[in-house]
């Protein structure tokens, strides 16, 4: 505070300038103030009721959001690849392994031979006699095989597995038939009531040397 005396004779009188006092009544405020921030900080923290600072927006997305969790490959012990065969009478093949994939083609027919190539969670990846491949419900394939007749012209259904054998019967290409054993080059095969050999090479449906009983 800056005080100033004049000295006259015999009187002294002291003068408080106006810019002294305004100093002055800011001071004692800020001092109040400080002192009240002061108070209210040791109250706040002997309640245990100090703010804390909010959590940045990418830690709460990650306490809040957990991550997705995928389905595990089911292993069946069954061979991959494998045959089975269409069982239901409209089948839809898609193009991933979920409902909420499209649609790429529909079985219309039972019985149509297909090559398991992989499994995943309750569907199997498949593929067709045209090398087309998709994803199918598992419920919708089955174990009991049967093959396709293949190539551009008619295939003689034999009497024997030789290839000068009578001709049962004659199966146009696309045809389906029950596989019912193979040995060597030469499957029998059942179709429309006609038993009968086909070469291996001419099936859709069995893998070269495999044995079938």
């Amino acid at each position: 505070m800056l005080i100033i005396f004049t000295v006259e004779p015999n009187r002294r009188t002291m003068v408080a300038w106006p810019d002294t006092r305004d100093a002055l009544r800011g001071v004692i405020v800020a001092s109040m103030c400080v002192l009240f921030a002061h108070v209210a900080g040791a109250t706040l923290l002997s309640r245990g009721e100090v703010p804390q600072p909010r959590a940045k927006p990418v830690v709460e997305a990650a306490l809040h959001t957990p991550a997705k969790m995928t389905p595990p490959i089911v292993a069946t012990g069954l061979p991959v690849p494998r045959w089975v065969s269409v069982k239901a009478e409209r089948v839809n093949v898609r193009r991933g392994p979920s409902l909420e994939y499209d649609v790429l083609w529909t079985y219309v027919k039972t019985g149509v031979p297909v090559e398991v190539i992989a499994e995943y969670d309750s569907w199997r990846r498949i593929r067709d006699v045209d090398g087309g491949t998709g994803w199918v419900k598992a419920a919708l394939l089955g174990a009991r095989r049967h093959v396709m007749l293949t190539g551009r012209v008619n295939t003689a259904i034999l009497a024997q597995p030789k290839a000068d054998a009578d001709a049962v019967a004659l199966g146009e290409p696309g045809l389906v038939a029950e596989l019912v054993r193979c040995t060597g080059e030469w499957c029998q095969i059942s179709t429309g009531g006609y038993d009968g050999f086909v070469s291996r090479d001419r099936l859709w449906g069995v893998h070269e040397n495999e044995a079938v009983k």
